[in-house]
């Protein structure tokens, strides 16, 4: 195997300066590389795969962006996001590895914070996960394996802190990946060619599994936080067209309020209010575009609680950048 491209691809990435990070102006289509931009409307079916759903928190005006390579057993693509609230995962006996390409370190996952941190997903995971600001990730897809150190983690998700030089390493054969699978695809031709660039990924991330310092699932104070969110959306969602107050909704849960408000905080990242309206935003947002009827913005608003519709036009364009009514003309016009 002529290792000439990757080595050239691999001394690129070397080069670039510590703080520098692989972006999309750095990559380009080609026949090894998938390049594909979503918006906020069209950026779940993105995510099935992996069992999750994203709740926007703003519009923005920056395309989503999304780079994939497929290998012979995983799927490796590097993903610009976008503030969010996801929720999942149901991976079926597979494993995605989630690694930072950029320093934001605001996000949470059920409460405790990733910062630097790698993301383990196997399985079947009860997450979610509250992103205030749009990250660049790299996301290591594949088959969950019977060997060590993969076969002693459950179920679940874990919060990994490798060393510096590692996640460095790490970082590096990532971009490496990407840059050869852009700009000389032809590596990729050879089945010999792609086995080495899965092992070179995969042993990378085996050390740095190895020599992390685990975090582990997020303590007893998180696991009940978590809960009461769950309970709170339960609530709401059981009949939208009601507008609970917090004392009501800590009283149904079962919670005091104080307790409702740094949970609804830690978790999400808002008080309870601010959660209620951003959820019921979103779902009408969804029924404008995908209702199995044509409803109007204001049955649409009604059904989601919002009596006075010019608060709520306001409400939602400060959310979306858009009225409402656009975004139905606009749904109705893709249908034809």
């Amino acid at each position: 195997m002529d290792q000439r491209h990757l080595d050239i691809a691999r001394a690129r990435s070397q080069r670039r300066a510590a703080n520098d990070v692989l972006t999309f102006q750095g990559l380009r289509a080609s026949s090894a590389l998938e390049l594909q931009s979503f918006d906020i409307d069209h950026f779940g079916e993105s995510e099935k795969y992996a069992g999750a759903s994203s709740m926007p928190l703003s519009a923005g005006a920056t395309a989503i962006m999304r780079a994939r390579l497929g290998l012979p057993n995983l799927t490796l693509s590097l993903v610009k996001t976008f503030p969010r609230i996801i929720r999942g995962y149901q991976l079926m006996n597979a494993v995605a590895v989630v690694v930072p390409m950029d320093d934001v370190s605001a996000t949470r996952i059920n409460g405790q914070t990733i910062g630097s941190s790698v993301v383990i997903l196997k399985g079947q995971s009860d997450c979610l996960v509250y992103e205030p600001e749009g990250r660049l990730m790299a996301v290591v897809y594949f088959s969950s394996p019977e060997r060590e150190p993969w076969a002693q983690l459950a179920d679940g998700y874990y919060l990994l802190k490798p060393a510096s030089d590692l996640l460095g390493s790490l970082r590096r054969s990532i971009s490496t990946a990407l840059e050869t699978a852009a700009y000389d695809p032809d590596f990729f031709d050879g089945p010999t060619s792609r086995t080495a660039v899965e092992q070179s990924l995969l042993s990378t991330i085996d050390a740095a599994i190895r020599t992390s310092v685990n975090s582990g699932p997020a303590h007893s104070t998180a696991d009940s936080y978590r809960r009461i969110v769950a309970e709170m959306e339960a609530l709401i969602r059981n009949d939208l067209t009601i507008w609970h107050k917090t004392t009501e909704m800590a009283q149904r849960v079962g919670v005091s309020v104080r307790t409702l408000q740094s949970a609804t905080q830690a978790i999400c990242g808002m008080s309870p209010h601010r959660y209620s309206r951003v959820l019921r935003l979103w779902s009408v947002r969804k029924q404008l575009r995908i209702g199995p009827e044509r409803r109007s913005v204001k049955a649409c608003a009604i059904a989601h609680g919002f009596w006075h519709l010019s608060e709520f036009a306001a409400s939602y364009r400060a959310a979306f950048g858009e009225l409402p009514s656009e975004t139905l003309h606009r749904a109705m016009r893709e249908a034809i």
